[in-house]
């Protein structure tokens, strides 16, 4: 397949740990926002709650606008009433909707403005963004910080396929912890691609992962020490009839299972607190654009 085929996918990698951020810097910010979306940031108690909620929203926005300007670059040179239709969206324009399930998604005279797709996910120091110009695309992300209080024994049981949890029991106690937040995430990310919130079992479905395959993932703005390690997993689905069929004392063998076709999986981890996964349906190969984005992208004219 040609190099121009593949997909370009924007991930952003953005800090909410922002010590040095002002009163008045929050308060320029804020008022970017449309009225809705302020009434939601203010009503957090916990002034921490309150800065995230507010990044969240100005980092997605910025980024949208950032991407879209990217993605259509070339377009734009091609012809003046494409670039008419097409042209620069601010940051304070964007309108959202959301998916029954509430995926949020861009609102229709956005989305067929720009054709773009995103998802995000935060969770401590971090939110991650994956952004791509392709309509039909399904997409999610998820990010975990490793908390060492979980019972990681019991969520197994409940929402773990017996061959992800026979998979990670097998591994030496120290790395499964880690193993279950790589799978959480992972699954977690696959859920949100398909916006049906829990109507979609968790146990459906079920990710291999393969230390044998794993290479290098550097975001635009790390040095090569900072380097981020990615894995492939591969998806697996449970066939719906055997799914609703078993039961708990039934042979694992008896599940019927299938690869998930024109499904792109990936791991990556941050270090061994933090952790990524990304879901996406397509059959073509994906163009990672990858960037940890500087906080002052949010006050970019």
């Amino acid at each position: 397949m040609a190099a121009g085929d593949a997909i370009p996918l924007h991930l952003y990698l953005c800090p909410l740990n922002l010590p040095g951020l002002s009163g008045e810097q929050q308060a320029r910010l804020l008022d970017t926002l449309p009225v809705d979306e302020q009434l939601k940031v203010t009503r957090y108690r916990m002034a921490s709650a309150r800065e995230k909620g507010l990044l969240v929203r100005c980092y997605l926005r910025a980024l949208l606008s950032q991407a879209h300007g990217l993605l259509n670059q070339s377009q734009l040179s091609q012809s003046q009433l494409y670039a008419d239709l097409n042209g620069a969206i601010a940051p304070s324009e964007w309108c959202f909707d959301y998916l029954d399930k509430g995926k949020p998604v861009l609102a229709e005279p956005f989305f067929a403005r720009s054709q773009l797709v995103f998802n995000l996910s935060h969770s401590g120091d971090y939110m991650l963004l994956a952004i791509a110009q392709a309509p039909q695309l399904e997409l999610g992300v998820d990010i975990e910080r490793l908390r060492v209080n979980t019972n990681i024994h019991a969520i197994l049981n409940h929402y773990f396929t017996h061959q992800e949890r026979d998979a990670l029991l097998a591994l030496p106690s120290a790395r499964q912890r880690q193993r279950f937040f790589d799978l959480w995430a992972l699954k977690e990310s696959y859920i949100k691609a398909k916006g049906m919130g829990l109507a979609l079992s968790l146990k459906s479905f079920y990710f291999e992962l393969s230390d044998s395959e794993q290479r290098t993932m550097n975001f635009k703005g790390l040095d090569a020490r900072q380097a981020r390690l990615e894995q492939v997993a591969r998806l697996f689905l449970v066939e719906e009839d055997s799914k609703h069929e078993a039961s708990e004392q039934e042979s694992p063998g008896e599940q019927q299972t299938q690869p998930a076709a024109g499904w792109h999986s990936m791991l990556g981890q941050l270090d061994d607190e933090y952790r990524f996964a990304l879901s996406l349906s397509s059959v073509k190969p994906i163009d990672w654009r990858c960037e940890l984005v500087d906080p002052q992208t949010l006050f970019a004219d």
